[in-house]
């Protein structure tokens, strides 16, 4: 299980240090899982033992996010800084070839990665996220979405991470859930938070590259009470190709919402990939 009981793996990289956590036979293909905005890798605690049977499976916290360095310079934080981590990281571990599964934020670093290094890339899982900002078809439920992350942005600029958990939490009616909320933000540092919505925000449109840089086989997982729903509508249809997941009655987050159902659908499109079988198909689960 994931966990930070026990020491931990660190990799330096420009005066950064990242924490990653590995699972699994080394001899075994690489799956690599990035986390979303304002969580660690802790978050694939359910998905870790299901994978790490047939995977050699490589959580990492992104910068800014758990154990790993928060530079105090804003002007670190870009997308292809996050995803040159991602590439330092598998080189170090001598893994040229992997599958990636990104959840929201880390979704946006995986599509960087994958863009930036198809060669790299055996299979792609992108959940929750988006492959532009803005977009016209961006329907209003995610433009409200980023609204409220733009006012929070400002909250933690003015008052901090903790001030900003707190507020999450007095929304929250279960007494163990707030205080996680609480504790969640309090462990994240100003420059993290901001350096990590800065890039949410400044990111590149990949969304006209998509087709012709992302040569491996995609499966792409949202919810269908997802208000990023609409942007990944908009991401699948430059990507014909690719495999299209709903869940139903799922908001945003189906890692930590479905992790069976989420899992499932992944180890399905791994022996897809394997087998040679067809990749592009629309279901519902």
């Amino acid at each position: 299980m994931v966990g930070y009981s026990a020491p931990v793996p660190l990799f330096e990289r420009d005066g950064l240090t990242l924490n990653y956590e590995t699972w699994g036979d080394t001899e075994s293909p690489a799956v690599i899982l990035l986390h979303g905005f304002t969580g660690d890798l802790r978050s694939w605690a359910p998905h870790v033992e299901a994978l790490a049977g047939d995977y050699r499976v490589i959580a990492l916290d992104m910068r800014g996010h758990g154990l790993s360095s928060a530079p105090d310079d804003l002007a670190s934080y870009t997308i292809e800084a996050y995803a040159a981590d991602l590439a330092a990281l598998l080189d170090h571990l001598e893994i040229d070839l992997c599958a990636v599964v990104g959840s929201s934020f880390g979704g946006m670093v995986a599509l960087q990665f994958a863009t930036t290094w198809p060669e790299r890339v055996a299979g792609l899982v992108i959940s929750d996220s988006s492959a532009a900002y803005d977009h016209p078809r961006h329907a209003e439920p995610y433009r409200e979405r980023e609204q409220r992350m733009l006012e929070s942005e400002e909250i933690v600029r003015h008052h901090g991470t903790a001030e900003l958990g707190k507020r999450a939490a007095a929304r929250v009616s279960d007494p163990f859930l707030a205080d996680g909320l609480v504790r969640r933000y309090s462990r994240m540092s100003s420059e993290g938070y901001l350096g990590g919505a800065q890039v949410r925000r400044t990111r590149g449109d990949l969304l006209p590259v998509l087709q012709d840089r992302l040569s491996m086989p995609v499966l792409l997982c949202i919810g269908d009470q997802d208000p990023v729903l609409s942007a990944t509508e908009v991401m699948a249809e430059q990507l014909p190709g690719a495999r299209f997941v709903l869940f139903r009655d799922c908001g945003h987050g189906i890692p930590n919402l479905r992790p069976e159902a989420f899992v499932a659908q992944i180890l399905a499109f791994f022996n897809d990939i394997e087998e040679g079988h067809s990749i592009p198909v629309r279901r519902t689960v």
